[in-house]
């Protein structure tokens, strides 16, 4: 099986994927991880950290020299130039890794990510698919209308625990969020017509099309005749 947390992108078909706490008859229907873009923009600002403690360290020895009449020592530049290079590299290497394990599945049991906050360590949410009472898509943020990016989301009920109706603390909701994705409408609809099929049709649930992205019109016309074994 192939180690999902390290792959670069996800393709159809998703059958040798597995993950961390999948049941022996769940299926992945999707994985997705925020938009590569979004990577891209926060790499730019390491660099941007690094190249900051460089202009840093020459207005420091600038300032010293100027108007103190310091000499500045050689070695100081090179340590200024070590910390910038430590910096890039070690923040280049640690959003690497968190953009590369932080991930977003769909299966036919639940909605499940897993969000790394460092390269080690992690916190997993999942929202089972009886639980979900509706579903939404929206561009939110300067970023996301910039980049065409969106957020879907998916709502439950979630317990009260015994609190009045009219209690401050009374917790009526949860929501599970994939963030920054440039199919948030697309994957909201999928999800509605897996929900039904989840309802209505459970018999049948294994057999159900997994979400491809851009799959529309005839290009699924034609996935579905390549691809028997599935239903729509």
């Amino acid at each position: 099986m192939t180690e999902i947390f390290t792959l670069s992108e996800f393709v159809f078909p998703y059958t040798d994927y597995r993950f961390p706490g999948q049941n022996s008859d769940e299926e992945i229907l999707f994985v997705v991880r925020e938009n590569e873009v979004i990577h891209l923009f926060r790499l730019s600002l390491v660099f941007g950290m690094g190249v900051a403690i460089l202009m840093a360290g020459w207005l420091v020895g600038w300032f010293l020299q100027a108007n103190l009449g310091w000499g500045v020592p050689v070695g100081f530049g090179l340590i200024t130039v070590i910390a910038a290079a430590i910096t890039m590299i070690l923040g280049w290497w640690w959003q690497q890794q968190l953009w590369l394990k932080s991930i977003c599945i769909v299966t036919t049991k639940r909605l499940t990510k897993f969000v790394y906050t460092t390269p080690v360590n992690r916190h997993t949410l999942s929202l089972p698919l009886e639980m979900i009472v509706d579903t939404g898509s929206y561009t939110k943020g300067f970023l996301q209308a910039l980049f065409k990016l969106g957020t879907f989301t998916a709502r439950s009920s979630a317990s009260s625990s015994g609190l009045a109706t009219d209690a401050s603390d009374r917790v009526n909701k949860k929501y599970f969020y994939i963030e920054n994705v440039a199919i948030a409408e697309d994957l909201q609809q999928y999800i509605n017509k897996l929900l039904s099929v989840f309802r209505n049709h459970q018999g049948n649930l294994q057999d159900f099309r997994p979400f491809i992205p851009h799959l529309k019109g005839k290009e699924r016309e034609r996935f579905m005749q390549e691809h028997p074994e599935y239903w729509s």
